[in-house]
């Protein structure tokens, strides 16, 4: 049953129910080869990047797997319990050095394009924009879309690293930032006509830093969208949007600003508050001269928009990550408390071997317990990305690993969450906004069961050189239903959902949006298949 009680939109609602039910326990199962993911991972620079979405709107979350150069690209469709390679059929399957890639719905036509950087800088173009066409066919329309980058000649070694998208001019088109090791950030404004403007320098984000992974986020609540950056060697960045196409640094007033080797970086609630909090990858170094350093949890303090972050990774048992990159928040055991995942190593030397760490949560903003053995997430590869879905739809998270390395027996890897007894409820919440935004990226979900509310959030581009799905997933535990879900929409409207039933997939629909206000319900609806 769902009821609603008041919305900003008009909207409707698609349930549809699994046939399986989650677990309390998570217990992660190597699964590749069974689904069709025997998919080597060459060593490249300081790792390769995994986008995942549902990008032909199907239910089921696909791959797309950059590759080296000389080895095409490859697009991994979900077909229920099998993933069938598609990339040379789909037109997406370029032979260039390609390292990280997104999806987002660059031209607003309600279907996700496929923005994808590579590492040849004395090539034509550094980017590749490929839009889709029906069909699962795409076409290449990077020099019309205006983001076809000169030759870039630097003479260290570099890449590309993370890509995010946002709508930063808040005139609903998504707009990409994309971070460079060592280079300038470059940010590109979405037209609202096909194509993008290079505003890096004049948005004042083109500075020269050994950037990582980038999240766009509105930080301190006004409604417009910022920009974290993580760096090597340096202080972090956070480009607070001065809502007239520039940024500000923040990052030092904020307490965001760590200077160690901050590489991946994941944003979650951890401690229930209902605020995102930053998880950033390091590598652990507690002695000096080149120490202490280690990974870092930023607790978010942000009071009336005065943005204040405290470093509390230490106290909460999360500080000790070994080499790390990717990362993320998730929920594996369906208790409602958001636990952490982390992938490590390099290619040689003391860190060769470094385990992956998964961090369990007991909820309330305690301190996590290091379970990585328990829950068979504790491999010694170079791990690179690191992404959480539920990719085989049976109501709990699985993880995505890309892991790098010399030997062929590396692969991606698909790690199946297969609890040893059965529980933990589940609900997924898909927003899906009107054109040109419609997978709602900037989004903001929120559901109540007890008394208890829980934040999640629909973005483009996290964990390492990754991209996560363009829906909420929420444990709840023992509960049968789900007292409220409320999504605020990118602009300002909101949604509320009541008496939600548990154990299905909910799509909620905004139909149109003119900026009535939330109390008009003559101008709404809710239909439930």
């Amino acid at each position: 049953m769902i009821a609603t009680r008041r919305s900003a939109v008009a909207l409707a609602v698609a349930c549809f129910l699994p046939s399986v039910c989650p677990a309390t326990e998570a217990l992660f199962v190597d699964v590749s080869g069974a689904w069709g993911l025997g998919l080597h991972m060459p060593e490249a620079g300081h790792g390769t990047g995994v986008a995942a979405v549902d990008f032909d709107d199907d239910g089921l979350i696909d791959l797309f797997v950059p590759q080296g150069s000389g080895t095409p690209d490859r697009l991994f469709h979900n077909q229920g319990a099998q993933f069938v390679e598609i990339a040379a059929s789909a037109g997406v399957d370029s032979l260039a050095s390609s390292r990280v890639a997104l999806w987002l719905d660059y031209d607003g036509d309600g279907d996700l394009d496929l923005w994808v950087a590579n590492d040849d800088m004395q090539a034509a173009s550094s980017f590749t924009l490929y839009r889709q066409d029906p069909g699962l066919q795409f076409s290449d329309v990077t020099l019309e879309a205006g983001v076809a980058k000169p030759p870039i000649v630097i003479e260290e070694t570099h890449h590309w690293a993370g890509i995010c998208a946002g709508d930063i001019n808040r005139d609903g088109y998504l707009d990409v930032f994309t971070a460079q090791w060592p280079g300038p950030g470059h940010l590109f404004l979405n037209t609202g006509t096909g194509g993008f403007t290079d505003v890096s320098d004049a948005s004042g984000v083109a500075v020269v830093r050994n950037a990582h992974q980038c999240a766009m986020e509105d930080f301190d609540g006004d409604g417009w969208t910022d920009i974290y950056v993580a760096i090597d060697f340096a202080e972090n960045i956070l480009w607070l949007n001065q809502r007239d196409g520039t940024f500000v640094d923040v990052a030092a007033a904020a307490g965001l600003d760590n200077a160690m080797n901050d590489m991946g970086v994941a944003l979650g609630d951890y401690d229930g508050d209902g605020d995102f909090d930053v998880y950033v990858t390091n590598i652990f170094m507690p002695d000096p001269p080149i120490g202490p350093r280690h990974n870092v949890l930023l607790r978010n303090e942000t009071l009336d928009g005065v943005l204040d972050f405290e470093e509390v990774s230490e106290a909460m048992g999360v500080d000790q990550g070994y080499f790390g990159w990717g990362t993320t928040f998730m929920d594996a055991d369906n208790d409602g408390d958001l636990d952490l995942a982390a992938t490590n190593g390099w290619r040689s030397g003391e860190n060769a071997t470094d385990p992956s760490r998964f961090f369990e949560s007991p909820g309330g903003g305690l301190p996590f317990a290091e379970v990585s053995t328990e829950v068979q997430f504790d491999d010694t590869d170079w791990g690179s990305a690191l992404l959480a879905g539920d990719f085989d739809r049976d109501g709990d998270l699985d993880l995505v690993q890309a892991c790098m390395s010399l030997d062929s027996a590396v692969p991606l890897r698909l790690l199946a969450n297969d609890p040893p007894s059965a529980g933990g409820n589940y609900l997924v919440v898909r927003p899906r906004g009107v054109l040109p935004n419609r997978f709602a990226v900037g989004a903001i979900v929120r559901v109540q069961v007890g008394g208890v509310t829980m934040l999640r959030r629909i973005a483009a581009g996290t964990s390492y050189m990754g991209q996560e799905p363009h829906e909420a997933f929420f444990g709840v535990g023992a509960a049968s239903t789900v007292d409220q879900v409320l999504i605020d929409w990118p602009g300002g409207e909101s949604t509320t959902l009541v008496d939600v039933d548990v154990n299905q997939e909910l799509t909620v629909e905004m139909l149109f949006s003119d900026g009535f206000e939330s109390g008009d319900t003559s101008r709404w609806s809710a239909t439930v298949e």
